[in-house]
């Protein structure tokens, strides 16, 4: 299958779906650990990234055409700068992300991440926080093969894409 194929297959509400090397991917919704974590973490990113004007932030109901056969659907991104325009209407969204926010849950494997996370950087992405409810730690990768750095317990999560953005972790796992 094809990105093109894949903005025109009939997707179903209680599903998320991506395109892996042109293999449709089709999971369950995650649970509500992960969806409480999704939301804080959207609460302070959407705040920021509206107030500061840098960009705009999706949901991961948005999907993303990485390449001719990958699509994918972040738990959350930011796509730098002003594309309304160029949006209105889409469906696969053509614009990489300049950031991408992944909680991970019981469904991920390491094998999973580490494809996900080349795929993103190979696509162009900056930037890529791993998430991990279950641990309350953070990872900030900025290439495929070692993350930036690790935050935990008390630490402030903070990115070089945002500057001035703050969300220390126990708010992040309230």
């Amino acid at each position: 299958m094809t990105a093109e194929e894949f903005a025109r297959y009939p997707f179903e509400e209680d599903k998320r779906y991506e395109l892996d090397d042109g293999e449709l991917i089709v999971t369950g919704r995650p649970p509500y650990n992960h969806n409480r974590v999704v939301k804080n973490l959207l609460l302070a990113v959407v705040g920021f990234v509206e107030e500061s004007g840098i960009g705009e932030a999706l949901i991961s109901e948005n999907v993303y055409a990485l390449a001719p056969s990958i699509c994918r659907s972040p738990d959350l991104s930011i796509i730098l700068g002003d594309h309304s325009d160029e949006l209105r209407g889409a469906t696969v969204i053509p614009i990489t992300p300049g950031a991408v926010m992944e909680v991970l849950c019981e469904i991920d494997t390491v094998r999973t991440i580490h494809r996900k996370l080349r795929q993103y950087f190979e696509a162009g992405v900056k930037e890529v926080w791993l998430v991990d409810p279950e641990a309350r730690e953070v990872e900030i990768w900025t290439g495929p093969t070692i993350p930036d750095h690790a935050l935990a317990r008390d630490a402030v999560l903070e990115s070089a894409l945002l500057p001035g953005f703050k969300l220390p972790l126990e708010d992040l796992f309230a």
